[in-house]
């Protein structure tokens, strides 16, 4: 079991993209087969433009950290332009979308509970992006 991790020196854990994301790589660091029960660490790297499309999580509560890179949270109707140091919690049934902007790599931890224990828990919302509800101002923080 692996307790430990460098965040800059991920390259031997095996990648994937979650659903409904693109332009995205997430590495699993703390999950059930580490022996966590409650909680999920995911490191994420997302290239300028890319993202998660509006999706919404029935069941789980989500926090995002940001290491290094910019990014566009939309949290409901609300937009906030955020970058490394701060911390976005997302509760469960909040819809939510992230798209990396500028012109650094995205680089973030995810922390989920309870874990997802299956893509399943990615829930799209169909009709609802970034570019709805334009007379919503942005928040940069």
């Amino acid at each position: 079991m692996k307790n430990i991790f460098q965040v800059n020196e991920l390259r031997e854990i095996p990648s994937f993209s979650p659903p409904h994301h693109t332009k995205t790589i997430d590495k699993k660091l703390v999950f059930e087969e580490t022996g966590a029960r409650n909680l999920a660490i995911w490191h994420g790297e997302v290239e300028a433009g890319g993202g998660a499309e509006m999706h919404v999580h029935a069941e789980m509560e989500q926090a995002f950290y940001i290491l290094d890179g910019e990014a566009v949270f939309k949290l409901g109707q609300d937009e906030y332009r955020l970058g490394k140091g701060h911390l976005v919690f997302v509760p469960q049934d909040l819809p939510h979308q992230i798209t990396a902007v500028g012109n650094t790599t995205l680089k973030v931890l995810i922390i989920m509970s309870p874990p997802p224990y299956s893509m399943e828990a990615w829930e799209k919302i169909e009709g609802m992006s970034s570019n709805d509800d334009k007379e919503k101002g942005r928040m940069d923080l």
